[in-house]
């Protein structure tokens, strides 16, 4: 795994040991950046349920301001440090060890306006709708929500005033991108 664009182009990263983490491919990865309708040059993103910490990382290397990393698991929160570490990255980035819901929470106090939100949860755990309802009721956000499934997993076309802009298979994985309801 590695990034794939941006200042930190070719450098590798790591990821949890176990199974609890399925760390985005870079084909899916690199696609996933390709269906943002603009650059990331400035914005502030979110990557809940981080894993590694790859695509908040990606985004932060394409010109993101900052990046809020969130996932409850400790070994991911550890490894998500490694990398920013490696980086030389912590400065853009804050890290959370919190589950997703107290994490919702904490945004909404700390940092209540964000662009972006990478959502990539564990597939069996379906909680897409749940916390984009809950991001949009708590945290303003300007450019969307990207979420990441397995391709049989079908999203609704609206979900909490977000509307399905993009829609893309890669392989065994789906993409989608949600942008606000004007």
């Amino acid at each position: 795994m590695r990034v794939i664009a941006g200042k930190w182009k070719g450098h590798s990263l790591q990821a949890p040991k176990g199974r609890d983490t399925r760390p985005t491919t870079d084909r899916v990865k690199e696609s996933m950046f390709n269906l943002l309708p603009h650059q990331l040059e400035g914005d502030i993103v979110v990557d809940l349920f981080a894993g590694s910490g790859a695509l908040g990382i990606e985004a932060l290397s394409r010109g993101a301001k900052r990046a809020v990393f969130v996932d409850a698991d400790r070994r991911a929160f550890n490894v998500v440090r490694e990398n920013l570490t490696k980086l030389d990255a912590l400065a853009q980035a804050t890290v959370w060890s919190l589950d997703w819901r107290r994490a919702v929470a904490k945004l909404s106090a700390e940092v209540p306006d964000v662009d972006w939100v990478f959502l990539d949860p564990p597939y069996d755990k379906a909680l897409w709708e749940p916390v984009a309802m809950a991001l949009a009721e708590h945290v303003q956000i300007h450019g969307g929500i990207v979420c990441e499934t397995p391709k049989h997993h079908t999203l609704p076309p609206d979900m909490g005033g977000f509307v399905q802009v993009k829609y893309k298979v890669y392989g065994d994985i789906a993409v989608s991108v949600y942008q606000p309801q004007n």
